[in-house]
């Protein structure tokens, strides 16, 4: 079996390296932990049609910042993402980066499902296969390989470890959720990910509406609502109401604010009650709880 390798980049555009190690036969691994010294694009080109990709991104996944004491920025990241390794993507990292990649051959990940994919040709075609946060599971056990020297001589040991609890994870949360694994189109995936960006963005007002969304993505209402869901496993109100509580928490933690009921207006809850309930049923514990005062 091939033993692993770092992988470095000029150092005026960023500090650290990379791991790429093969697992298992049809299982690779890759570590980048990287701090650049500049804002760049990286493309991610694969021309592999046999694999899938499972991307797992430990940077910073929420960016707060209060604004003339009212306005709040916050743009989370899912953190998780398989794709069809023939997928052809771009983004601009933060600067302190860090993510794990397991690239998956298709008969391998196959061979532990439980019916929920097709035969091998399926997602010849750009194709995401399913996006989500990332289990605390997961989470927790990349976070302990990130704590390892990549110089140790264990590291290998370690890194092979870590990818092969971290694909057992992600084949048990396939099987557990059902989830259907299928081509989309290049188009459609970008008009569903541009109405999911603009919900992000509108997290301290209402939802918009299914009707808006799906006249933003140039789809009838019930093929709208089935990508979504196909992508996203859960319906755009759904998924707009946890972000905007995922962004509550962020929030009663900041120490930005002198009241709960400030947090609460802040996200347009202007019944405290309201508030309490709808925080209590995702988080399982009052505003309360987590609340820091702040302090100036």
């Amino acid at each position: 079996m091939a033993t692993g390798k770092q992988i470095s980049i000029p150092h005026d555009i960023a500090q650290g390296c990379s791991y790429f190690m093969e697992v298992m036969p049809g299982l690779m691994a890759l570590v980048v932990d990287f701090t650049l010294q500049r804002s760049v694009e990286l493309n991610q080109v694969v021309n592999a049609e046999d694999f899938y990709i499972a991307y797992y991104d430990l940077s910073d996944e929420i960016d707060i910042q209060k604004i003339n004491h009212s306005k709040v920025n916050y743009h989370s990241k899912l953190g998780m993402i398989v794709v069809d390794a023939t997928l052809k993507s771009s983004y601009t990292p933060s600067f302190k980066m860090y993510s794990f990649w397991l690239l998956i051959a298709k008969p391998l990940l196959q061979k532990y499902l439980l019916g929920s994919i097709g035969g091998p040709k399926m997602g010849q075609n750009n194709t995401i296969v399913f996006t989500s946060h990332m289990d605390s599971r997961t989470r927790l056990c990349i976070l302990k390989l990130r704590t390892r020297n990549y110089n140790d001589p264990s590291f290998e040991l370690s890194l092979r470890g870590t990818s092969l609890q971290v694909f057992a994870y992600l084949v048990e949360r396939i099987n557990e959720n059902d989830l259907v694994l299928g081509k989309l189109s290049e188009l459609d995936t970008a008009q569903i990910i541009k109405t999911q960006t603009y919900l992000m963005e509108q997290l301290l007002g209402a939802f918009p509406g299914i009707d808006f969304l799906a006249y933003m993505a140039g789809m009838s209402i019930s093929k709208y609502k089935k990508l979504f869901k196909r992508i996203f496993k859960e319906s755009p109100n759904s998924f707009f109401i946890r972000e905007k509580l995922n962004l509550a928490q962020e929030l009663l933690k900041s120490g930005n604010f002198n009241t709960i009921n400030e947090v609460g207006n802040e996200l347009g809850y202007l019944k405290p009650g309201y508030f309490a309930a709808i925080y209590k049923n995702q988080f399982g514990q009052l505003p309360g709880e987590v609340f820091v005062k702040n302090r100036l």
